[in-house]
């Protein structure tokens, strides 16, 4: 906890710091004010009304005004301890999700996606939580405790020092105990916050699956598993720290009483006038003593939030801290050429796996050409086209891209050169003009048009009541399969790209969509190099290249009329779509 606030609290903060604690210094200093007006008042009362003189306003003004400004000032560090707390997880919040937007595919396979949700959300808030504590605690316990042992001194006698430090033990006791139990569930309470996330976020993704299939019931049992583990712990932790506040009142009043018992016995035959005074020394005793007390509490207040708050700390600084596998070069290159893809034995292997994905691939792409990538499911393509905008660094070989490879140019330039859609078209919330405009907020209505047109958006947002400024929901899910499709295809050729990407997002189109899309594409911007991965034939027949992968590796290259006649792959994937007549065979 303590290794993450450092890193990453700003001048600004640690400023607020030094103001708490300064007036931490200023609010002690009143209430022992307080504490030496109640310990000379019964004393002092004695000896006036033999003089008659009655202090007691006097005494009881001077407590007052010393309550206000003690209250005041509590205030103020309640206000700038608020401001510091949220101050420093916003920052913290900015740089996890800054790093996170920094991940190649690599980097997703360390955390899964419900992890990352859950340390943005729950464990930010545990952190925010301590952080507040603490700032409001860790310095008003100590400075507290030392000034009330400091002035405890003058009051203190055997038998008043060996009470309290029975009842003090107690209390230290029990707070060790509560550690030693309640530790570790709190570290099972962050893995079993990511497994519920698990739970909730696979049945509302696939709650349409499980209705087809009458899998309420099975779901619901998956759900009620990790949730009853979750409940068993959190009522686990609950139940031992609720101890904790009877334990407190139990050493409060006991250490009061047996103040007052041995207070007592102490005066018991002593003369009126020196019982007066003592008693007035056992009333300060008695306060400082309960001050004693209530810094411990705080500062074990402190100590039972700080284990949950570091287990989060941790999960929090491993993102913050996690080396990006794929960074800019220190020296970035410029672009030599325009629209053009090379790829030279290029390979690829997962982190923690010995075996390529993909190996041994070569081929290059001219400007205003088009190359598309067919395949069996898990034959490759979209780990190849995730290499050229650098989603993904290859393991081998060489990624180039308008003449330089990939490495050795900064992300940003590489994908300001690049559009993409991809095979599951998300879509962002808000509506239609932001989400085609998404390269270019300010880019121009007709622009938002032109790109609609061309991949065949146009004619269903002309039609909704708002055009394009209908709503989209999160995801897009108030849209068709096809309508999404259209809609990324448009977000992707408006920023008028060198080249662009299709990531089998032709898919839920219809043939004459498909071709209208392509050709429309093909027309507007003949200059952009085109990337298509497919799975039938008819959207692809009309590419300069087809690479045909098997299993990771290139098993067939060239032009549909020679690969439907010499790649056995190809021929077999063709004829399962089209007959024989219509490959021309």
């Amino acid at each position: 906890m303590f290794k993450l606030l450092f890193k990453n609290m700003k001048a600004k903060n640690w400023v607020s710091v030094l103001i708490i604690f300064g007036l931490t210094l200023l609010q002690v200093f009143f209430m022992m004010q307080i504490v030496n007006y109640i310990s000379t008042l019964t004393g002092a009362v004695q000896a006036s009304r033999e003089a008659g003189v009655d202090p007691v306003w006097r005494y009881g003004l001077y407590m007052i005004i010393c309550a206000i400004l003690m209250a005041a000032v509590e205030v103020i560090i309640r206000f700038v301890a608020s401001a510091t707390a949220a101050s420093v997880v916003t920052d913290l919040r900015q740089k996890m999700y800054e790093r996170v937007n920094d991940f190649a595919i690599a980097d997703f396979a360390s955390f899964s996606t419900e992890s990352l949700i859950t340390r943005t959300t729950n464990d930010m808030q545990n952190v925010h939580l301590a952080l507040l504590t603490f700032l409001k605690t860790a310095f008003v316990a100590p400075v507290t405790m030392v000034w009330s042992i400091i002035l405890l001194i003058n009051y203190a006698t055997g038998k008043l020092t060996l009470v309290m430090a029975v009842w003090l033990f107690i209390l230290v006791a029990a707070v060790v105990v509560l550690l030693i139990l309640v530790t570790p569930k709190f570290k099972m309470v962050q893995k079993l916050t990511d497994a519920l996330n698990v739970a909730s976020r696979e049945n509302l993704t696939g709650v349409r699956v499980v209705r087809a299939f009458n899998a309420e019931t099975y779901q619901e049992g998956k759900f009620d598993k990790v949730n009853t583990e979750y409940t068993k712990v959190q009522i686990f932790a609950g139940r031992v720290i609720s101890i904790f506040s009877p334990i407190v009142m139990l050493v409060m009043m006991g250490l009061t009483l047996s103040i007052l018992w041995a207070g007592a016995y102490a005066l018991n035959g002593l003369e009126m006038d020196i019982a007066v005074q003592s008693f007035g020394a056992v009333n300060a005793f008695v306060m400082l003593a309960s001050q004693i007390i209530m810094s411990f509490v705080l500062l074990i207040t402190l100590i039972v939030i700080w284990p949950r708050a570091g287990v989060s700390a941790r999960r929090i600084d491993e993102v913050i801290v996690h080396e990006v596998s794929v960074l800019d070069p220190a020296s970035p290159k410029t672009f030599t050429e325009e629209g053009t893809i090379e790829f030279r034995n290029v390979g690829f292997a997962y982190p923690g796996s010995d075996k390529e994905a993909v190996s041994d691939i070569s081929f290059k792409v001219n400007k205003g050409e088009t190359i598309a990538f067919i395949g069996a499911t898990g034959s490759g393509k979209t780990t190849i086209i995730s290499m050229i905008p650098r989603m993904a660094d290859c393991t081998s070989g060489e990624v180039l891209v308008d003449g330089v490879n990939v490495k050795e140019v900064t992300q940003k330039d590489l994908r300001d050169r690049i559009g993409y859609a991809p095979q599951r078209g998300f879509l962002f919330k808000g509506n239609i003009k932001e989400n085609i405009a998404f390269c270019n907020p300010e880019m121009t209505l007709a622009d938002i048009k032109w790109a609609a047109e061309i991949a065949d958006a146009d004619s269903f947002v002309s039609k909704k009541r708002n055009g394009y400024d209908s709503e989209v929901a999160q995801g897009g899910s108030n849209f068709s399969g096809g309508q999404k499709q259209r809609l990324c295809i448009a977000r992707a050729v408006a920023a008028k790209p060198e080249i662009l990407i299709f990531d089998d997002s032709f898919s839920a189109l219809d043939y004459r969509t498909d071709k209208n899309v392509r050709a429309n594409i093909k027309e507007k911007l003949p200059d952009a190099t085109r990337v298509i991965i497919a799975q039938r034939v008819g959207t692809i027949m009309d590419a300069d290249q087809i690479v045909v992968l098997d299993n990771g590796k290139m098993v067939g290259k060239g032009k549909h009329y020679d690969l439907v006649r010499n790649c056995p792959v190809y021929q077999e994937i063709a004829l399962s779509q089209l007959s024989k007549e219509e490959l021309g065979l």
